[in-house]
């Protein structure tokens, strides 16, 4: 990477633009990096690397448009260091409800469900999400790929921004894959949960899933795309063992990453209280990352491994639903998380910029773990997502005053108010 000329003018060009910033220097931009990079395998995809798939490539001009979201341009650095934003840095959309398979898990299934998009529109909340300055554009569902105009609205969507596409691959067929690519989609993230294809069939209740994922993911690399895959792990499945071989099932087809999430308290799981036996403790999380450090310490054999679990766990990012990420639901409702499923308003009836501050200014820090662990407790029972009068006195109940590890470490200044 520091022998690449396109990186290190890429980076010259990042350390200008922080060091407008009077709070930043050399010792603020070697914990900037290894903050960033502490766990992680940096990953060279064509010509530009990846510290981390939860934020763009680099050098990209998206990479820049997160640089650019904080509040201030004259304090980017300190901005960065205490989350203060005037845009998220990632936001998914539900493009779709529709799907051909049922899952207990998915979050999709708890929200109440609206009038699906028409492709003008979901175009318009591309365009919107640009402007508002968001860096990282995840389409998801439902299945996104059983709408058949996904290439025209991956198309609106210019290089400030990338694409990343969620699937469970039933509808990826090779053509298709090669038309997203040419669309200008720049990732697909396919859903694989277990190298038994029992098992995964049986998670997913479609006999045919494992094959269709496997297919996907060699379809998806084919076509140049960056190739994820998405694996829910039940915590009687989190052992070195069973993650080693799906691994391995991932390099033989093609997929360059593997993201492990944990079981979370949504959809069907919400109201099953400790979920049967899937949901982690901290011991669990602790047994995860250990197995994702040793994977990523090979050289060959296996792809990039990354999980949320960690991503979001107060020694890295902490979760940041709310201020650094957001979703919006197919009926338009803008909430912190797929999986908090909280509304600040609807970005159909308001300005989106006046809800997502709405929403940053009442979540406030990013927390030390996923908030939808913190919150599900409170959503049982009610109609979802919540209405935003509901939403702000719910996140009264849950501040986080303490910063998670890589932010810390930064705040070598005063918050500005």
């Amino acid at each position: 990477m520091y022998l690449d000329l396109n990186y290190l003018r890429f980076a010259r060009r990042f350390e200008r633009t922080l060091r407008r910033d009077p709070s930043y220097g050399l010792v603020e931009s070697l914990r900037l990096f290894f903050g960033a990079t502490r766990g992680e395998k940096i990953t060279r995809f064509n010509d530009r690397y990846l510290i981390s798939s939860y934020l763009p490539p680099i050098p990209s001009e998206a990479f820049m448009t997160f640089l650019h979201g904080a509040k201030s341009r004259q304090h980017l650095f300190s901005d960065l260091a205490w989350a203060q934003r005037a845009a998220p840095l990632s936001t998914h959309v539900c493009i779709t409800e529709r799907c051909q398979y049922d899952c207990v898990h998915c979050s999709a299934k708890q929200l109440k469900r609206g009038r699906e998009l028409s492709t003008s529109q979901w175009i318009d909340v591309m365009a919107r999400l640009q402007d508002l300055g968001t860096a990282y554009i995840g389409i998801s569902g439902g299945e996104p790929l059983m709408r058949e105009d996904m290439e025209e609205i991956v198309r609106s969507v210019d290089d400030r921004s990338i694409v990343v596409l969620f699937s469970n691959g039933k509808s990826l067929s090779a053509e298709r894959a090669v038309s997203l690519k040419q669309s200008g989609l720049f990732g697909l993230a396919v859903s694989l949960d277990s190298a038994d294809p029992d098992k995964h069939n049986r998670m997913r209740g479609d006999r045919n899933a494992f094959e269709a994922a496997v297919k996907a993911i060699r379809h998806s690399s084919e076509a140049g795309l960056y190739t994820m895959v998405q694996a829910v792990v039940a915590k009687n499945e989190l052992s070195k063992d069973n993650l080693f071989r799906l691994f391995k099932l991932v390099k033989r087809a093609g997929g360059h990453e593997v993201r492990i999430h944990e079981p979370l308290p949504c959809g069907g799981l919400l109201h099953t209280g400790n979920g049967d036996g899937m949901f982690y403790s901290e011991q669990d999380r602790r047994r995860l990352f250990r197995i994702q450090f040793a994977a990523n310490r090979r050289l060959t054999g296996f792809p990039r491994i990354s999980s949320l679990p960690y991503t979001e766990h107060r020694d890295k990012f902490g979760c940041g639903a709310g201020t650094l990420h957001s979703y919006i639901s197919s009926s338009g409702d803008f909430c912190p998380c797929d999986f908090v499923p909280v509304s600040f308003g609807n970005v159909l009836k308001e300005d989106m910029a006046d809800v997502y501050n709405r929403m940053s200014g009442a979540v406030g820090a990013p927390k030390s773990i996923c908030w939808g662990i913190g919150i599900a407790p409170n959503l049982r029972g009610k109609s979802l997502p919540l209405e935003p009068g509901e939403t702000l006195d719910l996140c009264r109940l849950h501040t986080n005053r303490e910063y998670p590890r890589f932010f810390k470490n930064l705040q070598t200044s005063p918050r500005r108010t």
